[in-house]
């Protein structure tokens, strides 16, 4: 899609230009002198052109309105039609300054086909005030010069180089120097150099040249980078009448829930973001986000959690006209692991209800309310345990090692107590120690487990020894020394208790 009069359409429609039929310019600094950068349809049939300098265009229209362009406003309103044009693609890339690509793949069957896409996007953006032209083509590049310079609006594989032979090579997104150098040679056309020597051809107009033609031809692939990921799946609802109650909406995202849902079941996966999009016939598009705590493909889930997101999101719902079409993509999409469900369980924890659940809190309270306790895979043992605001499953570990053997305290102080013990050898483990005024005889002691100070965030810190010990009673105790320095005695803490 081109949008060749993006900046003089922008100031109309703003109502900015004084009425009349005054000719409207658009006009930037070029070096040391102000060009016209942009202008409206009266302006170009008064034989005003872009590039030309603005004291020029005065001389031929002295009654034109001259207006200082705003790149930034552009750009603002060149996003703001690439959002509007999700309703045809989930795949959309902005091509500044005055393009877009739209990944049709996969789509235009949705609308009717190709012809019947270019056709709605075309009168679409009649009825908003833009001047537009658009063209369909196998490749970025073959769509990118038919919009610009060919007539044609629509491309298949087999008629890509009837196509593209009379276009000027121009068309093909060259580098000015590069485009003047092939004129300077006589070469007008893409047709000229289809066939040329490669050799000496990108000899002469450069590396870049070849491989734009290749582009164009779909014999070199062009990545394009879209304004926002692209979906996992997602499904699609063009309606022959706009919707606008409540009711109307929840029964077309029931259809979309089931539709999707059911191809996430079927791949054995569930997605942790759906993200509803609905298409107004005011040309504006309002989104909802569901995020889950974990990945869902049950769509009655969905459906109620979606719900229950609309009813928080009354802005969401505020069309004018009602919404002509919705589309739910799914984001995250992750494999789902089932479970085997015990028939005699020994525990009355249900892991669904609480996912659930979290879920529901996030949509009221927001995700950010929402947490549990978890342990991280840090050395330091005061910094393992955390509230985490991401809640799924796999963020939490156990403190239990795949042996059984618990090597760290379920519980453990928040700040280390100290103990005075008395060691054998300095970098032994206690033979006696006294916490609270209490002596502990040790009879059993397993260690040491080093633990060295993170230079990054306590730098000069001092290195820990801990050991698992055992007094007579029974009671386990998780004690540490720092490492003696000049020659000084250990000191000793406590840090934990073991079960």
């Amino acid at each position: 899609m081109w949008l060749p009069r993006l900046p003089a359409d922008r100031l109309i429609r703003s109502g900015r230009v004084p009425p009349g039929d005054r000719p409207l310019i658009v006009y930037a600094k070029t070096g040391n002198a102000f060009t016209v950068t942009s202008l409206d349809r009266r302006a170009s049939d008064a034989g005003l052109r872009v590039g030309m300098p603005v004291a020029d265009a005065r001389a031929i229209k002295p009654d034109l309105v001259a207006v200082e362009a705003d790149p930034d406003a552009d750009a603002r309103l060149l996003d703001t039609i690439a959002a509007w044009c999700d309703r045809y693609s989930p795949v959309v890339v902005r091509d500044p300054p005055h393009g877009l690509f739209v990944d049709l793949t996969g789509c235009s069957h949705l609308f009717g086909g190709d012809g019947v896409v270019l056709a709605d996007i075309g009168k679409r953006l009649a009825g908003q005030g833009f001047i537009s032209r658009a063209a369909i083509a196998p490749t970025p590049g073959a769509a990118w010069a038919m919009a610009r310079a060919g007539r044609a609006r629509l491309a298949e594989e087999d008629t890509l180089r009837d196509m593209l032979s009379p276009l000027p090579v121009s068309a093909l997104r060259l580098e000015p120097d590069a485009a003047a150098l092939l004129r300077r040679l006589g070469l007008e056309t893409i047709g000229q150099i289809l066939d040329a020597p490669r050799k000496p051809f990108a000899a002469r107009a450069g590396r870049h040249a070849m491989l734009r033609l290749d582009q164009a031809l779909g014999h070199a692939r062009e990545a394009l980078t879209p304004r926002r990921p692209p979906p996992g799946q997602f499904a699609l609802r063009r309606l022959a009448e706009p919707i606008l109650s409540m009711e109307a909406v929840m029964t077309v995202a029931d259809s979309l829930t089931g539709e999707l849902c059911g191809r996430l079941r079927q791949e054995g996966k569930g997605a942790r973001i759906f993200r509803l999009h609905l298409f107004g016939v005011d040309n504006r598009t309002r989104e909802v986000e569901l995020g889950l705590s974990r990945p869902e493909n049950d769509a009655g889930i969905v459906l109620r959690l979606m719900e229950e997101r609309l009813g928080m999101s009354p802005q969401a719902l505020d069309a004018e006209f009602g919404f002509d079409a919705l589309r739910l993509d799914a984001h995250e999409v992750l494999p789902v692991i089932l479970r085997a469900i015990d028939l005699a369980p020994v525990s009355a924890r249900d892991r669904e209800a609480e996912a659930r659940l979290v879920d529901r809190l996030g949509i009221r309270l927001g995700d950010r309310s929402i947490g549990r306790p978890s342990i991280r895979l840090v050395h330091a043992p005061e910094r393992a345990n955390h509230w985490s605001l991401s809640v799924p499953e796999a963020a939490n570990q156990s403190a239990i090692a795949p042996d059984g053997v618990v090597r760290r305290p379920l519980t453990l102080f928040g700040r280390a107590q100290p103990v005075d013990a008395i060691s054998p050898m300095p970098d032994g483990p206690p033979k006696r120690f006294t916490w609270r005024r209490i002596p502990h005889d040790v009879v059993r002691a397993e260690g040491p487990e080093r633990i060295a100070p993170n230079w990054l965030r306590a730098p000069g810190g001092h290195t820990r020894d801990y050991y698992r010990v055992e007094d007579r009673e029974g009671r386990r105790f998780w004690l540490y020394s720092e490492a003696p320095r000049d020659g000084m005695a250990p000191k000793w803490y406590l840090h934990g208790l073991f079960p």
